[in-house]
């Protein structure tokens, strides 16, 4: 949306973006960018291979454009006999030279335009979007209709009632960015270039950032224990069920750096789990299962649908804290109960994180974010000098992402811990289990001890270290 939209969903993402619908283009139309704007790429029977301006920009939006238009052209290539013919075709088709906006519009038909175009695009996880799932309807709204509501639906699009949406939001902050993306998106796609081109010139910048918080291991544990009543009596009415079952969450949270919502789409907790190729992933309650892997699916039990679904996710333990699992009962899976009492699409989607925010405040948290826990959990995985490529693909994530956003939240005492308690020196796997093995050679009693040691350290199976050994 815009050159600013960059700044929105992260450069990394949207070059991803933009070399997936490259190559989508049909055979001899190809897609490249210069500066902040798309064009075409395309021979014609008297013409080399050349590039040609096709009016769209460098934004999601762009790009779903200009795979229309490459489509467009790779028929028109096909079906013109004279080359000035098809020439003026590519003026008033591709480059939209003739076409004159439609000024009398309003607002209620250019948001049904846009509304339109949301619906049959894929989210940003690659999927097609339903009108039916309560994740896809609270984006919706988030995104573009609980902006577009203030406008009057009656009236024919102008600017003045535009600028009155975007004022009500305060400059600087998060929400005036959010709303001025909406508003380009409503202009563009109705074609109200002069609208679009006093939007482009608005300063987005944001400068109001809410406080992110962070925690340490020893202070969530220590708040753990409190809560349950292992350290401090607790009233006897308190519900211990509820209290167990959501530090259960918060603590897997912390084990396997995780939003709070994919605890709820984890497809293993009591059961094992066979993916799409086949294989299986044992169930985090097995005993037997040493790896503790978990998979996390694309939805909710309430069937909203997470960021980043379908993926596998590793346990982050830090060396300080080698029985962290067993401590926090990772291994006894115990989901909250509870239950919405409303089926509006923004309820169900918030549900689990203002239920767990409810409880942090209720329980006297040292923080009040829950994705301090995913920090957290991604700290242990720094401390236990796990590769930044491979915590970010557990999370669900990018390494700039993991490496950047996520180093907001470091605190000093983060810091001092990461400086002192890490584990990144530490030999690879291969040759520590070399070395283990020459010392077991002529103590053969102490093989399985010292595989548990291996296990522990290298986060591997414990019957394939002493197969090895």
């Amino acid at each position: 949306m815009s050159k600013n939209y960059n700044y929105e969903i992260g450069y990394e993402s949207l070059q991803k973006d933009f070399e997936r619908y490259q190559k989508q283009t049909p055979r001899g139309v190809g897609m490249t960018r210069k500066g902040q704007n798309i064009y075409l790429q395309f021979k014609t029977p008297n013409t080399a291979r050349k590039q040609y301006a096709c009016e769209c920009p460098f934004t999601l939006d762009g790009m779903v454009e200009a795979l229309k238009k490459a489509n467009k052209v790779s028929n028109a290539l096909k079906s013109f006999t004279s080359e000035t013919e098809f020439w003026a075709w590519y003026d008033k088709e591709i480059k939209e030279e003739s076409q004159l906006a439609d000024d009398k519009i309003t607002f209620a038909e250019a948001i049904a335009k846009v509304e339109d175009d949301f619906w049959s695009r894929l989210s940003r996880t690659k999927r097609k979007r339903d009108r039916n799932n309560p994740s896809d309807l609270s984006s919706w709204y988030d995104t573009y209709g609980g902006f577009y509501k203030h406008l009057p639906q009656n009236k024919s699009v102008n600017l003045a009632d535009i600028q009155t949406v975007i004022d009500k939001q305060k400059k600087g902050t998060r929400s005036y960015k959010y709303v001025v993306s909406a508003m380009k998106k409503l202009v563009r796609i109705n074609k109200r270039q002069d609208i679009l081109e006093v939007l482009d010139d608005i300063n987005v910048t944001q400068a109001e950032f809410a406080e992110l918080q962070s925690i340490n291991l020893e202070d969530f544990l220590s708040w753990r224990e409190k809560t349950l009543g292992i350290t401090a009596s607790l009233h006897e009415n308190v519900n211990l069920d509820t209290r167990k079952a959501w530090l259960w969450v918060f603590s897997m949270q912390v084990v396997y750096a995780l939003r709070i919502s994919e605890i709820f789409a984890i497809k293993n907790l009591t059961e094992s789990y066979k993916t799409k190729d086949g294989t299986v992933i044992p169930a985090l309650n097995d005993l037997e299962n040493t790896d503790n892997l978990i998979y996390i699916g694309e939805k909710t039990v309430l069937g909203t649908t997470v960021k980043t679904g379908n993926r596998i996710a590793r346990p982050l333990i830090p060396p300080k804290y080698p029985n962290l699992m067993d401590r926090l009962d990772i291994k006894i899976p115990l989901l909250p109960s509870n239950k919405p009492e409303s089926q509006k699409s923004d309820t169900l989607k918030r549900f689990y994180a203002t239920s767990a925010r409810r409880y942090l405040v209720k329980w006297n948290a040292p923080f009040t974010q829950t994705h301090a826990d995913r920090h957290l959990g991604n700290i242990n995985g720094m401390q236990a000098g796990i590769p930044l490529e491979i915590r970010a693909q557990s999370m669900g994530h990018t390494p700039a992402m993991n490496d950047s956003v996520y180093k907001k939240r470091q605190s000093t005492q983060t810091t001092i811990d990461l400086l002192l308690s890490s584990n990144t020196s530490a030999i690879d796997f291969v040759t520590a289990l070399n070395q283990v093995k020459k010392l077991v050679e002529s103590q053969l009693s102490q093989r399985e001890f010292a595989a548990q040691i291996l296990a522990i350290i290298y986060q591997k199976n414990q019957k394939e270290i002493i197969k090895l050994l």
